[in-house]
């Protein structure tokens, strides 16, 4: 029996069926809103191998509507290189100019005295590339030994680009490598330290986004090559994108630029004069960008249509290529962050590819080493 008199009681079940019923009506609204407007939905995503220690670089989508899928993994026969222990201070030591018993005076190291060597965060690699069907299935592997794959764009010619830290490289369409670029040749070395950051083409021109940093406000330039990769310029200079990521694409004569850390996209000419930019941070409305970084990813879809990829929030919208809204396309499950952390920088990358019809939508989670996937309703 309750403890609670008759009146009790009543009150309390009313208050509680009050309570039911108001989230189950913002609930329901909730997801009604998302049914009325989202014209795709997740469904199972495509996993395949990448071993223990394995992971999804990038992914990127070649003519044939089939998934190119870039992997890594450690190089166990390669030395690593040992940093050793910082150097601590010794317990109640006083620095010069340091009062003993003042808030400045360290009477031990702070966290604890750092026991053995420390290992390099990135150790050298091997890389590969999966051709997977729009079903999941795997095709067939390039083996890439220590060529980095960092960003993977197929062409209408058959003709892949690969960019990764150091390198250039062209492959043909049986994924056999034909011109490699050495970026410490590039500008007198200016960029041999650098990653590239994004990566794209024109008929005539090659695209390079090299990035300078690793954290929210990484700086990032974009560099024109020939498309064999002769006569290198600087075209744009200070391009901000988080983590060294920074997405570009061609639609006709222009290049766009997805400028995340300042919730934007820029369009430049092929000469790298702006055409105009469009975007806003927004975290209540639906057009705006919200999380920490976006859009961090795009792709262009049937009639022109960019579809950009929010990290943080996985969502997907679609707008015209000068920034009108034309609506949310869905929602893929993401890990959720809002501040600079290594958790953001290891979740601000996710590669957005579009079928041709525009029915099909293949985002990468690179946390879970997976390739998500909308379809339309």
């Amino acid at each position: 029996m309750s403890r609670f008199p008759l009146g009790r009681q009543m009150k309390l079940a009313s208050v509680m069926i009050a309570c039911i019923a108001i989230f189950s009506q913002t609930a329901i609204c909730e997801l009604t809103e998302e049914q009325q407007t989202a014209t795709h939905k997740e469904i199972k995503p495509i996993k395949f191998a990448v071993g223990a220690d394995g992971e999804i670089e990038t992914i990127a989508m070649d003519l044939s509507g089939n998934i190119l899928a870039a992997i890594s993994w450690p190089d166990k026969n390669a030395k690593v290189k040992i940093i050793p222990p910082k150097q601590q201070q010794p317990p109640g030591r006083q620095r010069p100019g340091m009062k003993p018993g003042g808030p400045e005076f360290r009477k031990g190291p702070r966290n604890g005295k750092r026991k053995g060597p420390r290992h390099e965060p990135e150790g050298p690699r091997l890389y590969a590339i999966k051709v997977i069907s729009p079903s999941g299935q795997v095709i067939k592997t390039w083996p890439l030994k220590s060529t980095p794959a960092k960003i993977v764009v197929p062409l209408d010619d058959s003709t892949i680009f690969i960019g990764g830290k150091g390198t250039l490289t062209i492959l043909d369409r049986k994924g056999k490598m034909t011109k490699q670029l050495d970026v410490n040749k590039v500008l007198e070395g200016k960029y041999a330290r650098a990653a590239v950051s994004g990566l794209t083409a024109s008929k005539e021109y090659l695209f390079v986004a090299f990035g300078d940093g690793f954290s929210l406000r990484a700086s990032e330039d974009i560099v024109r090559f020939n498309r064999d990769f002769t006569e290198a310029k600087v075209l744009i200079e200070q391009q901000h994108g988080c983590c060294a990521h920074l997405d570009i694409d061609v639609q006709g004569d222009l290049l766009l630029v997805a400028e995340n850390s300042r919730f934007r996209v820029n369009r430049y000419n092929f000469e790298g004069e702006q055409i105009d930019t469009w975007g806003k941070r927004d975290r209540t409305s639906i057009e705006g960008f919200a999380a920490c970084c976006n859009p961090v990813n795009f792709d262009f879809g049937p009639q022109g249509v960019l579809y950009t990829a929010e990290s943080g929030i996985g969502r997907v919208k679609r707008f015209s290529s000068d920034g009108t809204f034309l609506g949310l396309t869905g929602y893929v499950d993401t890990t959720e962050y809002d501040k600079g952390s290594r958790l953001a920088s290891m979740s601000c990358y996710i590669p957005i590819e579009v079928s041709k019809d525009g029915k099909r939508i293949y985002i990468m989670d690179i946390r879970a080493n997976l390739i998500r996937v909308l379809v339309q309703k």
